[in-house]
């Protein structure tokens, strides 16, 4: 049994990362763990809050719901193909929930798109696909 990670962000790239992993791999020996990681609230959508707690967990919930909306056309892909798979929606860093949870889950790979900024966009602002690359040990197939 192979455990797949595929990291999901609703992106085009994000699902041909599915597509790939349903294309090339044997799916009837193959778990999937679907994972959208939400970025936690920024200090500034607190500023002129008068309960900052009550915000942060009101924006937290808004930002999990949406990840559960994003996640279901890539759950209706694997339902589809008959992949067995459970869905999860947390809040963090996402390269580092990303690594963390295939740590956590055992995943033997992890798959995830890529957005294509190229090089000096990168280095400007990094992307959750060089920063899973430098975080993991796990093997990595990224998707453009």
């Amino acid at each position: 049994m192979t455990i797949a990670l595929i990291a999901f962000d609703g992106s085009e790239n994000a699902l041909r990362a599915i597509d790939e992993v349903l294309d090339t791999m044997d799916t009837s020996k193959l778990h999937v763990h679907l994972l959208y990681v939400c970025e936690p609230v920024q200090v500034n959508e607190l500023l002129f809050s008068q309960d900052p707690v009550l915000t942060m967990l009101s924006i937290n919930k808004a930002h999990e719901e949406s990840g559960w909306t994003l996640l279901a056309s890539a759950q209706a892909r694997l339902e589809s193909a008959g992949v067995a798979f459970d869905a999860y929606v947390r809040i963090g860093n996402p390269a580092e929930v990303i690594t963390d949870f295939s740590r956590e889950y055992h995943c033997d790979l992890i798959v995830m798109g890529t957005r294509g900024m190229g090089a000096i966009k990168n280095l400007l602002l990094g992307s959750v696909a060089s920063k899973v690359i430098h975080l993991t040990e796990k093997p990595l197939l990224l998707v453009k």
